[in-house]
């Protein structure tokens, strides 16, 4: 990434989350994401949500028969935290990233260490 303000550096190495996430596409993933979030799509497909960046990767583990199905999607969003932001304007960016993506149509399931802080009421928690 660009912004050397985003990373894992510093005290907010523990707050970056992966989101799982079943889209075959990346393009058409951001595009949908950034619409939902209502923020543009920046340069290489990146996204800039309050104090959180969200870059597509390709998941590694697609295709190897994981146990539990998300797993095997294809698509992994890194939500990675703006250095020195609280840790509760990145738990509530990070969960607005995740109902972003469920509005957009897509099945996601987060995996960081504040996963059960981000699911809202009446939304289901991680796929087995």
């Amino acid at each position: 990434m660009a912004d050397s303000t985003f990373g894992p550096a510093g005290a907010n190495a523990d707050l970056e989350c992966q989101i799982y996430v079943a889209a075959p596409s990346r393009d058409r993933l951001m595009e949908r994401l950034a619409a939902a979030l209502n923020v543009s799509l920046g340069p290489d497909r990146v996204i800039s949500y309050g104090c959180v960046e969200v870059e597509w990767e390709h998941n590694d583990y697609e295709g190897t028969g994981a146990h539990t199905e998300f797993l095997d999607w294809h698509s992994l969003l890194v939500c990675q935290p703006r250095r020195g932001t609280s840790t509760a304007a990145v738990v509530s960016d990070t969960a607005t990233v995740l109902e972003a993506v469920r509005e957009a149509g897509y099945r996601a399931a987060p995996v960081c260490d504040y996963e059960e802080l981000l699911h809202k009421p009446g939304t289901e928690p991680r796929p087995t």
